[in-house]
Order: C-alpha cells, then structure tokens, then sequence
C-alpha cells in the first residue's frame, strides 16, 4: 500500500468529532464500504493545505460509494464580481433519495483546561484556530450561503429547500499531559490521540530522552505513528524541533517506545 492509500485510511478512520452540537447534524461515512474501493484510483496533489487535502478524500469517498453521487464540489458563488463564499458539496443519496449540502472539516486541537469556557479549550496548534470560531463560520456563514439569493443559479434544477444540511466534522484532539486517560465533555472519547507539552518540558523531562521520534510530514499527520519504521534519538530529533519552534510553529512528533513497543503522537507547543 503506498503512501497516499495510508493517508486515507488514516482520514477514513478518524470520528467525527461530536455526534450533534448546536444544531449541527453529522454525515458518517460508512467503513464498511471501504474494502470495495479501488484505491488505485486515488491521486491528489501535494501542493494542496492539508484541509484541501483531506477534502479530496471525502470526494473521492463519495465517488467511489455505491449509495451517492456527487452532484457539485467546491463551488464559488459570484454575482457582479462579488464572491459570497464557497458551497464544499452537494451530493445525491440514493436510498434515502435525496440531496445532501455537505460541509467538510477535519481539525487537530489542543485542549487546553486553563481556558473556563469549555467549548473555548479547543484551540489550534499555533493558536491561530478555535473549535468555536469554526462553529460560528459553518452557523453564520457557510451554511447559510445555501439560501442566498445568488446560490440558486449555482444549482441547476435542484430546488433548495429539498436540500438537506450535514457537516462532515472529523478530528483529532490532543490533551495536556496531567489530563491523559480524562474524558472530556462535548467531544467524542474517540478522538483523543495524544498529548501535547511545552518544548522546555519536553526538553528536560528525562523519560524522554531513551525514546524514538519521528517528524512526519504534514499530509501523514492523518496517519498512525505505528506505520512508521524510520526512527531517530532524541538527541537528532530535538535538533529539528528547536528549528520549528523557533519559527513559532508546534509541531506534531510521534514517539517509539522499544520497550513496551507501543507508539504515540503528541504536539510540541512554541507557546
């Protein structure tokens, strides 16, 4: 299995990352479906971010499944030279016989418990991102772009009050280290896929330093550690992630016990 089928098993596997939220209903891809697709088939480029990456997935996902067809993806909606915003997909489910608007989002968020709000603890690696902010995007303004006045042109013959809404919400939640095994509100235990610390933590925390690391790049971070075979000491890798750091950037490590001969993904924090 190459590189890129990883990765979307990987995608696949992820939960979504709550069942229902503030009126929010879920799209659940079906796994089972999986072991019939052609995965041969499956080619996207690198030069995308990794959100419009893992989107290429969900497509793909959708044209390989037996009980859609996709209708529409990633349409611009224009009129006199103003862009309102973008529509992710508009699909057809053939048993329920019916059209789908589908928002796509896969996220990685830190939980961080100094924050009193709860729904507010979900931020971004670099901070640049909130759980919150992204629900307010998908309630006040890219789900309602269905129904503004210009969208409708965008839809041929499709009436838009027989479209449903879903979101399709996946993601991947890491805890500070004194909450490990701690089931948090809102979100699915499922989820959680690491821990996360402070760089000077990680630096001077002894249990460290006889561990393995690997960097992985951005488009495996999808992925589990245990696929990986290619290990290096904390000496070597420390080296690289005081580079990251230092340009404000966390990075997300996977780690190799040989020991116990477990693995593990965790983000090291610039903040």
């Amino acid at each position: 299995m190459n590189n890129i089928q990883t990765q979307f098993l990987g995608y696949i596997n992820t939960p979504s990352l709550f069942k229902e939220l503030d009126g929010l209903k879920q799209f659940s891809l079906d796994t089972n479906e999986i072991k019939d697709f052609d995965l041969s088939k499956l080619h996207i480029s690198k030069r995308l971010t990794l959100g419009s990456y893992v989107e290429r997935f969900f497509e793909f996902y959708i044209n390989q499944s037996k009980n859609y067809d996709l209708i529409k993806n990633n349409i611009q909606i224009i009129n006199n030279k103003h862009t309102f915003g973008e529509l992710d997909f508009i699909i057809y489910d053939k048993k329920e016989e019916k059209y789908l608007h589908i928002e796509h989002v896969y996220k990685f968020y830190l939980y961080d418990d100094s924050i009193i709000n709860e729904k507010d603890r979900y931020i971004g690696p670099n901070k640049n991102d909130t759980f919150v902010k992204k629900l307010l995007k998908l309630n006040t303004r890219q789900l309602p772009l269905l129904f503004n006045n210009v969208t409708q042109e965008y839809l041929d013959d499709i009436d838009i009050d027989s479209i449903e809404q879903n979101i399709c919400f996946k993601g991947n939640i890491y805890l500070p280290l004194h909450l490990i095994d701690t089931k948090i509100p809102i979100i699915d235990d499922a989820c959680v896929k690491g821990f996360y610390l402070k760089c000077e933590e990680f630096v001077t925390q002894e249990k460290f330093r006889s561990l393995e690391y690997f960097l992985p790049d951005r488009f495996d971070w999808v992925c589990d550690p245990d696929i990986n075979d290619n290990w290096v000491s904390f000496d070597e890798v420390i080296v690289e992630i005081d580079l990251i750091v230092k340009c404000e950037k966390s990075p997300l490590v996977w780690l190799r016990d040989i020991e116990t001969n477990t693995t593990k993904s965790f983000f090291i924090t610039w903040w």
